[in-house]
């Protein structure tokens, strides 16, 4: 009786295309390594190309299908562009002081294989997230939940990305 069951439910998974976390099958098995530079960034927060850069390593190694490479040994390079981080008021007090910020991030990545030939791409990233303004003891306005958000954002960026390369094999 469980045996049936068992082959049922197998069945099931199988039909709806539900596959377990992993190497694609149909990722060219010369593709072992990959090689994450740090994203270019003319925006004014400077860091988040490198912070970027390191949720996708972070990511990619979680999975564990690709191992991280030098650019030299790579068989595998993916590289982002930050097209925009922008940040603006959400909501506000009586005084027109901030209370909460939204910081929106607009991005490019693709993904390229030792040949040069782009196997990836996706020219349109978009993410958000808000977070509160703290306000210091002397009435001067502090922003210690840009970087927060920035870190939360980059992580989401690093999972959608990760995801959408996944599916496109």
């Amino acid at each position: 009786m469980k045996r049936p069951l068992c082959l049922l439910v197998l069945l099931f998974l199988s039909a709806c295309g539900y596959q377990l976390e992993g190497r694609p099958t149909s990722f060219a098995p010369t593709w072992r390594t990959i090689y994450v530079p740090v994203w270019e960034n003319p925006s004014a927060d400077i860091r988040f190309g490198e912070i970027m850069a390191e949720a996708l390593r972070e990511r990619i190694e979680l999975a564990g299908d690709l191992k991280i490479a030098p650019a030299q040994e790579a068989d595998l390079i993916l590289k982002g562009q930050i097209i925009s981080v922008y940040v603006g008021g959400l909501s506000f007090d009586v005084y027109t002081q901030t209370l909460e910020r939204r910081v929106s991030v607009r991005a490019k990545a693709e993904l390229i294989d030792r040949q040069g030939r782009v196997v990836w791409r996706n020219d349109n990233i978009y993410r958000y997230e808000d977070y509160p303004v703290v306000k210091e003891i002397a009435g001067e306005e502090v922003d210690p939940g840009r970087e927060i958000a920035l870190r939360k954002i980059s992580r989401d960026l690093a999972e959608i990305i990760y995801h959408q390369i996944i599916s496109a094999f």
